[in-house]
């Protein structure tokens, strides 16, 4: 039984390792093809895809020759501070070299260097010490420099560059430089930031219709009117009352009338009712009317104080200071 189990952990062990072994054969193989390729569109003059070529092998199995040859097809695209910082790689991964190609791949890669770095152009991005503010970012083509990068000459490819600087609160400054391809010193200096400007909101508007004079005046003489018409009509009610109490006093008072006791005491009765009733109504007209020129008198008065205490509030000054001294602001 346990050799059975160890059986299987032996076969296991074998499909794993064998899987591994192929596939790294598999990443091996692709990459000294795309080596292959790159040599040879080099040779054909086609820089660009040849570099393409030449990276894509380092990527799969990265080694100090396809380096070198990186770093040889940048120099041929024009790409020089790239170029020399692959010779400079190189150089690096081969110094602890002990055998002979390999001392061999580091005299190359050193004597390029030696040879490139005095062709490269330089890109300063100045950024003085008053300019810099809280939380300053500093972008070359959209990538943040190192801080300590800051005003150092440092080695670019020729191209043109977008250098933006930015920080919190303040607005976003950007300007582009343009260096060129070999022995170019540019220099480019970001200014102080200004403050951004904090948009605040407009004053809700009031959207309710304008109070005007003549509409106050208009409203304020409508309960006179009202009222004027109520004592009208009471005063009128009040006259027909008299007129049906007299009338029938005058039957009761009648020597040709011949009715019973009785009916001349229900006359009377009726008579002395119509005219309460009179008097009542005729009171009533006589408060209305009163209300009525009390309001109407009234209302002009209240209307011209409640215009001169808005035009006061309207016409208040506002003393502010400003660069000449002092100020009057007010709305007029």
């Amino acid at each position: 039984m346990k050799s059975w189990k160890l059986n299987l952990v032996v076969v296991a062990l074998a499909l794993v390792t064998g899987h591994a072994t192929a596939r790294a054969q598999s990443a091996t193989a692709q990459a000294e093809t795309l080596f292959r390729q790159g040599k040879e569109l080099l040779a054909h003059g086609k820089t660009a895809e040849a570099c393409a070529a030449f990276d894509a092998s380092q990527r799969l199995e990265p080694t100090i020759a396809t380096t070198l040859n990186q770093a040889s097809c940048r120099e041929k695209n024009g790409q020089l501070a790239t170029a020399w910082g692959l010779f400079l790689d190189a150089e690096r991964q081969s110094r602890a070299a002990v055998d002979d190609a390999g001392r061999q791949l580091h005299q190359v890669a050193s004597d390029h260097a030696g040879k490139l770095e005095p062709r490269l152009s330089t890109l300063t991005v100045a950024v003085p010490a008053e300019n810099r503010v809280r939380g300053l970012e500093i972008l070359r083509n959209g990538e943040p420099l190192d801080p300590g990068a800051w005003g150092k000459a440092l080695p670019v490819d020729g191209g043109t560059y977008k250098i933006t600087a930015r920080a919190p609160g303040n607005a976003e400054w950007s300007s582009s430089i343009t260096v060129g391809a070999e022995r170019d010193v540019k220099t480019i200096e970001t200014p102080k930031l200004k403050a951004a400007l904090i948009a605040t909101p407009p004053p809700p508007r009031d959207t309710a219709p304008a109070k005007t004079a003549s509409s106050d005046h208009h409203r304020s003489n409508v309960l006179p009117l009202v009222l004027g018409g109520a004592a009208l009509a009471l005063g009128g009610g009040a006259l027909g009352f008299e007129l049906s109490a007299r009338s029938t006093y005058d039957k009761v008072d009648d020597p040709a009338n011949k009715t019973s006791d009785a009916k001349r005491d229900s006359l009377w009765h009726s008579a002395n009712t119509r005219r309460y009733v009179a008097e009542g109504l005729g009171l009533a007209g006589l408060a209305c009317a009163g209300t009525a020129v009390w309001l109407y008198l009234r209302a002009p008065r209240e209307l011209e104080t409640s215009t001169s205490v808005q035009a006061r509030v309207l016409v208040q000054p506002i003393l502010t200071p400003d660069q000449a001294g002092l100020s009057l602001q007010g709305a007029f």
